[in-house]
């Protein structure tokens, strides 16, 4: 894979299309400083995908858009294609290139291309994953970058190994696996909670779709005795629709001659009304004509009486011209009389201005004579001034270099004190170190034992934390199981209620119910079957207040149609035969009137119902009873009615039922026994609910004492790491300060030499400047002697200046008052024009006033004149109008007749439609009802009668018992309740959902075991790989080192713990130099050892490019000379871009760009090939 360009448009500095072509080998990029060489570097890694703006060198990513300069507006967008050739992962077009392109528009947007074909981010990744051509890996390397590798922590720096193993794709697939994973885990523990709440649904459900199963085939045969009746009802409305079709036609006959009268008559009445609209017209013509004659004279009246206002204006205004004719008369005379003073003081003027102009002359010569005489005297003064500026810089050399000394002595004799207190603070310091190591060594076996009690304790609330978990999920089945159990008891009782309540609803709304005749007694379970079956339906009467409300109840069941239904009111008045004082012989249980308990309120009820009723043990002791031992009872106090303990009822009547069914005396204690049942369990269930809360309160407790025992873990960890770190740092800081103290004293030494020798050099410069002193001293009174001269010349220059400035003072005041005058006579000339041209104005307007009056005063008699005939005029259009309304008046009699006629025709019509509108409503009304019958079939049963004929005509005819039926179908249903009928379908649906669901947890189990199976897989492979990649790179390391620096040793050592998350710790130690800190090396060495390590990385696992962004700034030359000899082997199989200042490693590149700022803010780019030019 090889680097074949990279295009820049509008990125950064690079306005306009930029191309760099990079070829096999070295390619350096040159240029001064802030010319736009690392902008190259910024594109790079913005096209591969950078998405840090900081990184970018920027504050936000807009700023890699070029911003404009003086000559060039800003770009709208920012473009970088990148064409790599030599890819063979299938991405690349069979030419083996592929161009990858980056864009941000100013807007916001942002695109990626592949091939010029929109792809993802993540697209482009793919492409060079594991190819080395990535920004995570040591393609790119800045001076920044370099110093971090080495200034980061050992875990930041595994990248190193895994990019020389090659297992950023297992990484890469290993974390998708992990997210793939925790994903599974989650859906698998949503998916459980799904499913069982799925399967309470089903459970909670069952009930309500059996009883949804009954409604419907209750239903189904309410709907067939339902079409039967609709079918009959359909067939009389049609009968009754086909009789008002007939009766509506024989009015539409009628109603049609009326109508041909009624046209005929309002046609001659619409003949009267024209000639009468006519006869109006002519009215109104008449009444317009005397409006407009009155109007016309009313406004010929007003205009006159205007044209005499305007009259006496116009005179007014000719009086007033006259007036201001005469003031611009007298006005004309005053300015000529002071034109003529003007002129005479501008002669005088001129004459004294020519005076003063002489004079000013002869100053002007005697003042340019003394300014020559200054002149010459002061290039004097300026040559002696040079000879003591001379002098004084040689002094000032020489106190600098005197200065300079002292301040060596001085720094000198501070160092030498600084270096002796330096000395005793090492000395200190020394025992100081050796004292913290001991402590410290100390503080580890502390830490030691402390974090070996940690895990002890960590351990055994492990085991707590199981032990109780397992208790938790014991608790959780036994709880879900008394749950179930509840839900289905619940069940029951629900269902119980149902058919207890079934009847209760019908007349809530409308009727006062107090209560069911079933809801007032309770007896014992043996008595039941006998209490049950000698009421019978009497059981579910509704009980109200009195006879008014059973006849309410009833009015409401024949006006609704409700089902049969029965009544008893509270206040019935009691059987007057008591049985109780009657002795009962062998074979009789009781009265049941005392077998039962009776409710607060209703004894009279429960007299009417039982006072006659004897329950015996069995059928044959009623047999016998009733012929024999009874007699006297019977003829005493009436017939009576015996019942058994098993149901047979034997009325007076002789009649006998038998049979058994299950009774609501018998529903109501069942529901009283679940309910207290219900209760029971309810309690279990909150005991065991409590309980299962106690141990997850305990569980997460156990769990917060772990996370406190984890972090303190933890924290004495990394204390434990940090004091290992620290006692070594201190043994090293030892050493170096004992090397630190040997260097101070040799120091010191060199130090008092360096004194006495710029003591020597000072005291003959003091001399030296001494002398010079003296000399400049002289010329100084030279330079005093010939100020003096120049300075009385120039009091006299400045007397002569005086005078010449006061005499062309005086020179200008007298042209400006030549001026001023000047100007007032322009004024005054002007001033005469205007008045003149004013008069000839006012002329004018006189003229056209006494015009314009005279045609104003003409046309006034003209107008008087015509008023009279105006008068005449009105008068005969009085007359007129008068006898167009005496005709008027005769039309109008005429066609009242006419209209009344009309009147009696369309009476007669509104009859007749009054009756077609009748039968039309009959027949709308008929054919609603059919609708509605059709319309509910449709609604009810989706059922159409016009269309399903063949359906309806399959029914048969509707027998009277079927719709007796129907009342007892609808009871039934209306019994039920709501009923819904989806539960059936829903039933179906959950059951099919909780397969589907069952199916998934299955397959999400087997993919949660495949992910497992595989991150473990990818574990042991880069396991092996990184532990082979980092023995390479260690002994490549040390191999490389040693060619960079000429000798010395380095090593990598791997942090503890496994290889897979094991941090890189450097170990270097340059040549001449002990075992040291990485961050006590220089900025060379730092470099070096920095470019060791990536360089080693290169020789196992080559990268298709590596760009080096002023990496060899710090190196000196030798340096330099060993890194570009490195560069010139590896550039066999790696392809180099290199940003440098560095004339060796330009010598060593095949190719050179050079990057210039011709244009401030513009980078232009030039190339060279170097083989070509040598």
């Amino acid at each position: 894979m090889r680097i074949e360009r990279i295009e820049l448009i509008g990125f950064k500095s690079f306005s306009e299309k930029t191309a760099f072509n990079f070829h096999p080998g070295t390619t350096a990029v040159v240029g001064p400083n802030g010319c736009g060489k690392s902008n190259i570097v910024d594109a790079f890694k913005w096209v591969l995908g950078e998405q840090s703006a900081k990184s970018l060198r920027g504050d936000s990513m807009e700023d890699v858009i070029f911003s404009g300069c003086a000559s060039k507006k800003p770009k709208g967008m920012a473009e970088v294609t990148l064409y790599i050739s030599g890819i063979s992962n299938g991405s690349s077009p069979d030419s083996g290139e592929i161009s990858v392109t980056r864009r941000l528009y100013r807007s916001g947007e942002s695109a990626y291309l592949m091939n010029k074909v929109p792809c993802r981010l993540k697209d482009i990744r793919n492409v060079f994953l594991d190819t080395g051509l990535e920004l995570k890996t040591y393609s790119v390397l800045e001076q920044g970058r370099i110093d971090a590798i080495l200034n980061s922590k050992p875990h930041e720096r595994r990248f190193l190994i895994e990019e020389v193993a090659g297992v950023m794709k297992y990484n890469v697939r290993r974390e998708e696996a992990v997210r793939k994973l925790e994903a599974s885990l989650s859906n698998l523990q949503r998916l459980a909670d799904i499913v069982a709440e799925v399967k309470r649904q089903i459970n909670s459900i069952d009930r309500h779709a059996k009883r949804a199963e009954r409604y419907k085939r209750l239903f189904d045969e309410a709907k067939n005795i339902e079409l039967k009746v609709a079918v009959r009802d359909a067939a009389e409305l049609d009968n009754e629709l086909a009789n008002f079709t007939s009766s509506e036609e024989t009015l539409k006959s009628k109603e049609t001659e009326l109508s041909t009268d009624i046209h005929s008559s309002e046609a001659a009445l619409e003949e009267k009304k024209l000639v009468f609209i006519e006869e109006e017209k002519v009215l109104d013509e008449l009444h317009n004509r005397l409006s407009r004659a009155e109007r016309n004279f009313v406004e010929e009246k007003g205009r006159i009486t205007l044209l005499k206002s305007n009259c006496e204006n116009l005179t007014g205004r000719l009086e007033r011209l006259v007036a201001r004719d005469n003031e611009l008369t007298a006005a004309k005379e005053d300015t000529g009389a002071r034109i003529q003073v003007l002129e005479t003081r501008s002669q005088g003027i001129n004459t004294e201005l020519s005076e003063t102009g002489k004079v000013l002359d002869s100053r002007n010569e005697i003042f340019s004579s003394f300014e020559n005489e200054i002149v010459d005297s002061e290039q004097n003064l300026e040559v002696k001034r040079k000879d003591v500026f001379n002098k004084a810089d040689e002094i000032s050399s020489l106190k600098n270099e005197i200065s300079s000394l002292s301040l060596i002595i001085e720094n000198l004799n501070r160092k030498e004190e600084k270096n002796f207190a330096e000395i005793n603070v090492l000395k200190e310091s020394v025992s100081s170190i050796d004292a913290s190591i001991k402590q410290a060594e100390d503080e580890f076996g502390v830490r030691d034992r402390k974090l070996e009690d940690s895990n002890k304790t960590k351990q055994g609330l492990i085991e707590d934390i199981d032990g109780k978990k397992r208790a938790l999920t014991s608790k959780a089945e036994v709880l879900y199981k008394d749950r179930e159990d509840l839900a289905a008891i619940s069940s029951r009782a629900e269902s119980l209620k149902e058919l207890d309540t079934g009847g209760k609803k019908a007349f809530r709304d409308n009727i006062k119910v107090l209560c069911r005749v079933a809801d007032i007694f309770e007896t014992l379970p043996e008595h039941e079957t006998a209490i049950e079956a000698v009421l019978g339906d009497k059981l579910s009467a509704a009980v109200v207040d009195d006879d008014q409300e059973i006849k309410k109840a009833l009015d409401l069941i024949k006006k609704e149609k409700i089902n049969r239904s029965g009544f008893i009111p509270a206040n019935i008045s009691p059987a007057s035969r008591p049985l109780s004082s009657v002795p009962l012989p062998g074979g009789v249980v009781g009265y049941a009137l005392d077998l039962v308990k009776v409710r607060e309120g209703f004894d009279r009820i429960a007299a009417a119902l039982l006072s006659d009723v004897i329950i015996v043990n069995d059928l044959d002791t009623a047999f016998d009873l009733r012929h024999a031992s009874l007699q006297a009872l019977s003829k005493e106090s009436g017939p009576r009615y015996f019942v058994t303990l098993d149901g047979e009822v034997l009325e007076p009547s002789g009649v006998v039922f038998g049979g058994q069914e299950k009774g609501v005396l018998k529903i109501k204690r069942e529901i009283r026994e679940i309910q207290k049942d219900i209760e029971a369990r309810r309690s279990h269930v909150l005991s065991a609910e409590k309980e299962v809360s106690a141990i997850k309160s305990d569980i997460a407790s156990a769990e917060s004492s772990l996370a406190a025992i984890d972090s303190e873990i933890s924290e004495v960890e990394k204390v434990y790491h940090e004091l290992r770190l620290k006692i070594a740092g201190l043994h090293e800081e030892n050493g170096k300060e004992q090397r630190r103290l040997g260097l101070l004293s040799a120091e010191v030494q060199e130090e008092r030499k360096e004194k006495d020798s710029s003591i020597h050099a000072l005291d003959a410069k003091n001399r030296d400047c001494a002398v010079l002193e003296d000399q400049r001293r002289s010329i100084e009174d030279e330079i005093k002697d010939v100020q003096d001269r120049i300075t009385e010349k120039k009091f006299r220059l400045e007397t002569l200046r005086a005078e010449l400035t006061k005499a062309m003072l005086s020179r200008t005041a007298i042209r400006e008052q030549l001026d001023a005058l000047s100007r007032e006579r322009e004024r005054l000339d002007s001033d005469l024009t205007a008045i003149e041209k004013k008069k000839e104005e006012m002329s004018k307007e006189r003229v056209d006033i006494e015009t314009d009056r005279a045609r104003k005063e003409n046309e006034i008699k003209g107008k008087e004149g015509a008023l009279g005939s105006s008068v005449a005029v009105i008068s005969q259009l009085k007359e007129e109008l008068s006898s167009a309304r005496e005709k008027i008046e005769s039309k109008t009699a005429e066609l009242r007749l006419m209209e009344k006629r009309q009147k009696a025709f369309v009476d007669d019509l509104t009859s007749v439609r009054k009756e077609l509108s009748h039968a039309e409503v009959k027949k709308t009304e008929l054919s609603l009802r059919l609708g509605h019958i059709k319309e509910d079939l449709k609604r009810t049963y989706a059922v159409d009668m016009d269309s399903d004929t063949d359906e309806l005509s399959r029914l048969g005819p509707l027998l009277p018992e079927e719709e007796e039926k129907l009342n007892a179908l609808r009871e039934k249903l209306q019994g039920m309740g709501t009923v819904n009928l989806g539960t059936l379908e829903e039933l179906e649906e959950l059951k099919t959902r909780h397969d589907f669901l069952t199916k998934q947890q299955n397959d999400l189990i087997e993919s949660i075991t495949s992910l497992q199976e595989t991150i473990s897989k990818i574990n042991r492979t880069t396991q092996k790989k990184l532990a082979d990649a980092f023995e390479a790179l260690n002994e490549k390391f040390k191999e490389v080192f040693t060619v960079l620096f000429g000798k010395g040793r380095a090593e990598l050592i791997l942090t503890e713990g496994s290889i897979l998350e094991a941090g890189i710790e450097i170990v270097a130690q340059p040549p001449g130099k002990k075992l040291q800190n990485l961050m006590l090396l220089s900025g060379g060495e730092k470099a070096l050892t920095a470019l060791s390590l990536l360089f080693a990385g290169f020789m196992i696992k080559p990268t298709p490019l590596c760009l080096l962004d002023e990496v060899d700034a710090p190196l000196d030359e030798s340096n330099t000379e060993r890194f570009a000899a490195l560069l010139k082997e590896l550039v066999k199989e790696i392809q180099f871009i290199v940003i440098t200042h560095n004339r060796r490693t330009m010598e060593a590149a095949d190719y050179l760009y050079g990057v210039t700022m011709e244009e401030p803010g513009v980078s232009k780019v030039v190339s060279m090939h170097l083989a070509e030019v040598v």
